[in-house]
């Protein structure tokens, strides 16, 4: 009669004044072998790598949010000549335009010297000679609706200046949230990787835990305990087993993050044409998500071979 309660208490949801003393309740397992502090230790390093790959995902997803909405807020107006002169006197026949133009918030012309300083990655320094005609450029900050008339923008401005062209950074926009969407859908696939290596090794662990607990097993088949209950005893052990280990790894991966944004400053982008890691509470908000997940995963395999193991056995 008190094994068919326990079976009702397991099919049922507990109160939260009864699932406490729930998880603490002695386990079926013993802590030595698989189902012990070695299967802890596992968990809890498969957590970490996962907690780091979900940080990764969300930091891509971030940083591509930032950079695809500065890049479609912006448009660029390239003026070229053949000297000096020529370019100056477009660039002044451009920004008069474009102050006369609705839909245009700001524009600014560029110096000579912060053009130069754009091209130092490719040409390097004190390689351009001050004869060299260097291309113009304005940036501009247009509102969304002229942003979608850029065709006749820059038909009416090649009017006025002749030597200016709108590049509207289409291009880099698509390469920039391309990319990011692959590195997303590869971290992703890391962390959900990382989920099925938790459910193989809680197959693993649960077949050997039965094995070496077949005279137990036995036992509660004799005094009544269903396949059933057996399989919430075990699954009570995996969860307390994955909630230990979810959490330790977790915790580590907090640790690592906080000292690499420590270490680095502002964030581990910062400076570089990367991510910013930022470690802020809503990262660590996500991490919690890890061992709710590994704990879900933890228990639901660890019931589901447990049952399928002893209808194989019985």
């Amino acid at each position: 009669m008190a094994m068919q309660e326990s079976t009702e208490t397991g099919n049922s949801l507990m109160p939260s004044d009864k699932l406490l003393p729930w998880l603490k309740r002695a386990p079926l397992l013993p802590e030595a072998g698989a189902a012990g502090t070695p299967l802890v230790a596992v968990i809890m390093v498969i957590c970490f790598l996962a907690s780091l790959a979900l940080a990764g995902f969300f930091a891509v997803s971030e940083a591509a949010n930032d950079w695809t909405s500065d890049l479609r807020g912006s448009v660029t107006v390239q003026i070229k000549g053949q000297d000096a002169i020529t370019i100056a006197s477009d660039t002044g026949k451009a920004m008069e335009f474009l102050r006369d133009t609705d839909g245009v918030i700001s524009a600014r012309a560029l110096s000579r010297e912060e053009t130069v300083d754009l091209l130092q990655p490719w040409l390097g320094t004190s390689n351009l000679p001050a004869s060299l005609p260097v291309p113009g450029l304005i940036e501009m900050e247009v509102t969304p609706a002229l942003r979608q008339q850029l065709d006749d923008l820059a038909t009416n401005l090649s009017v006025a200046a002749p030597g200016a062209m709108i590049d509207d950074h289409s291009t880099w926009n698509d390469s920039l949230a391309a990319s990011a969407r692959t590195v997303q859908i590869f971290a992703f696939g890391v962390f959900a990787l990382i989920m099925g290596a938790v459910c193989v090794v809680i197959i693993f662990a649960t077949k050997a835990g039965l094995a070496a607990n077949k005279e137990i097993v036995d036992v509660l088949h004799l005094v009544g305990a269903t396949d059933k209950y057996i399989a919430l005893e075990v699954q009570r052990r995996f969860l307390v087993l994955g909630l230990r280990g979810a959490m330790a790894g977790v915790i580590l991966a907090a640790v690592c993050i906080f000292v690499l944004v420590v270490a680095f400053g502002s964030g581990i982008g910062a400076g570089y044409f990367l991510p910013d890691l930022s470690g802020g509470g809503g990262l660590f908000f996500y991490l919690l998500s890890v061992p709710l997940m590994t704990c879900l995963v933890a228990a639901w395999t660890a019931r589901t071979t447990v049952l399928r193991t002893l209808a194989k056995r019985f």
